[in-house]
């Protein structure tokens, strides 16, 4: 009887096995949104289904090769309830045998044709070779006949142009065979390739998606399947259009996709971010560190590993977002990290802990403002291995622009804007290409510009303003045991434009932290700027602004002339050395 029973209920569990089997749905769905982060994206397939009441299994086909697997998740609405989801891969045997036999056939007919084609071109090489001694004896015996005056020097002449005729005959031949059997040795081989390409890859890796959901009443619902693919990757580009005459700048934001996933996004929505796709809840574990005490490192060695540690702060960072998507598994990994940081703080001078810091909050900035752009309508990326631009946002904002002249470095004199990010567009480190008046004049980098904050921008250089920067002369007293040298310098501007112009001018005497020696701007005709930021910043390290007004048309002895006298004070037995700060 339990023997009876035992029986009855394992044709139970196979018949309700096979008809779970039976009753499974298979689709691709539909790539209805994409979100491109940094190195991943998260693809969501919408699953169109007609489930009945009870327990369903879905099999989502064509997932691409380079899925991540353990991203898989699914989400439905309504009383659809979403019971598992799992990631399988199956061998899938394709049938080649027709084209196989085809592609025998082709091989068959090229072999013969090759073999017809280098035959011929063997006789013709021979018939070639037997109508150059002939030829050859036909000259001769030509000759001969010509100095008996058997022949006339008319009849040698023909009879030369028409050797000379089935010559380029032959060789025109010979070439056209020789061609004809390069082409079918070519053909010949690539039929070859393909063969053996059959051959190896006579079986394919299905990747599917085993999803189980249970619905209480049964009805038309829409389940949306999502997972993360590596392959994909963006970067902000930008383009920056000026317009001087109406004050304004045009920033046309794009973004630089590319996506070699496997699988083709039509007709998506697309959106773009920073963010970082961990797909990892728990937080990593912070695990003890001990100090101990061992011998000083020579001041050298200290200074160079302080200099490799500021070097690595960049990569620090990277590898620990790296590693905080590992989660658990990546605990040692993140704290040994963090111990090395630390470590470094521990061991090395207030200045160079500042400067640590320092950059460290610069990367932490450039690298941690999170940001994600929905970009509108429906967009295609194919995956292949080009790079796509797509547009994220095309923003007008109104720019004040200025000439900026620093003679001390370049001859030249350059437009600058001052632009205020107004909109509600956070605007990431990138290439720009810049324009004025619709020319192209250049390249620059973006930095980051997070809304209501400002961005200096430059666009190119305006020919029609020229700077000149002269040592009017220098002189050396002796007072004391001090040298003092006073320096007079004279710096001409010319406005060659029918309108007058905004520009700053700068320049820079050498500041010193060595109370040996003292710097004094003695005079200056006009006055520097009064701008309160510059007064607070760059003027206390020795830089020289004035803020110009340049009117139309004044060149030559109506140019402009800045003039500014400085003296330096120090030890008549010592001497200036200069380095850039």
């Amino acid at each position: 009887m339990k023997q009876h029973n035992l029986l009855l209920m394992l044709a139970v569990i196979v018949l309700v096995t096979s008809a779970a089997f039976a009753d499974a749905q298979t689709t691709t769905g539909t790539i209805s949104k994409v979100t491109v982060y940094r190195g991943q994206a998260l693809v969501t397939r919408t699953l169109d289904v007609d489930l009945p009441a009870g327990t369903s299994e879905l099999i989502v086909t064509n997932l691409p090769a380079k899925i991540v697997p353990e991203s898989l998740y699914a989400q439905a609405s309504g009383d659809i309830k979403v019971l598992s989801v799992r990631f399988r891969e199956r061998a899938v045997r394709e049938d080649t045998r027709e084209e196989v036999k085809k592609l025998d056939a082709q091989i068959e007919e090229a072999k013969r044709k090759l073999k017809h084609a280098t035959k011929e071109r063997e006789n013709a090489t021979d018939l070639w070779n037997k109508f150059k001694d002939l030829w050859k004896m036909a000259i001769d015996g030509a000759n001969v006949d010509l100095n008996r005056s058997v022949m006339q020097s008319e009849q040698i002449e023909s009879y030369t142009k028409y050797l000379e005729s089935k010559s380029l005959e032959w060789n025109q031949k010979i070439l056209e065979l020789q061609d004809t059997e390069a082409d079918l040795t070519k053909e010949l081989e690539l039929l070859t390739r393909k063969r053996k390409e059959l051959d190896a890859g006579h079986s394919r890796t299905e990747r599917e998606a085993v999803v189980f959901v249970s619905s209480k009443t049964g009805n038309l619902a829409t389940i949306e399947l999502s997972y993360l693919v590596n392959g994909a990757n963006w970067n902000p580009q930008y383009n920056l259009r000026a317009n001087p005459k109406e004050s304004d700048v045009l920033i046309e934001y794009n973004a630089v996709v590319n996506q070699t996933s496997g699988e083709d996004w039509d007709g998506i929505a697309l959106s773009l971010s920073t963010a970082e796709p961990t797909m990892v809840s728990a937080p990593p574990v912070l695990d003890p560190m001990l100090v101990s005490l061992s011998a000083p490192q020579p001041t050298q060695q200290a200074e160079q590993q302080a200099f490799v540690q500021l070097e690595n702060v960049r990569r620090q960072l990277q590898s620990r977002r790296a590693n905080i998507k590992k989660g658990i598994a990546a605990n040692v990994d993140l704290n040994e990290l963090a111990i090395s940081n630390q470590a470094f703080v521990l061991q090395a001078g207030g200045v160079q802990v500042k400067e640590f810091q320092k950059q460290l909050a610069v990367v932490a900035r450039k690298e941690g403002v999170s940001v994600t752009y929905n970009l509108p309508g429906k967009l295609s990326l194919p995956s292949r291995s080009d790079q796509q631009l797509v547009t994220i946002a095309s923003l007008s904002t109104k720019a004040d622009f200025t000439l900026i002249a620093t003679p001390i470095l370049t001859d030249y004199v350059y437009l600058q804007a001052e632009l205020l990010n107004d909109s509600d567009t956070i605007l990431l480190p990138g290439k720009a290409s810049v324009f004025r008046n619709g020319e192209f004049v250049g390249n620059s980098q973006l930095p980051l510009v997070t809304i209501g904050e400002k961005l200096t921008a430059g666009f190119g250089i305006d020919s029609q303003v020229q700077v000149t920067h002269e040592l009017e002369d220098k002189k050396t007293r002796i007072q004391g045991g001090n040298r003092i040298d006073t320096y007079n310098y004279s710096i001409a501007l010319s406005n060659y434009k029918n309108t007058a112009v905004e520009l700053q001018l700068l320049d820079r005497l050498g500041y010193t932290e060595d109370s040996s020696i003292k710097i004094d701007l003695v005079k200056t005709e006009p006055q520097l700027s009064e701008d309160s930021e510059y007064l607070r910043t760059a003027r206390k390290k020795g830089i020289l602004r004035w803020d110009l007004n340049l009117q139309p048309n004044t060149v030559d002895e109506d140019a402009t002339i800045v003039k500014y006298s400085f003296t330096m004070e120090y030890d008549k037995n010592m001497r200036i050395q200069a380095r850039r700060k």
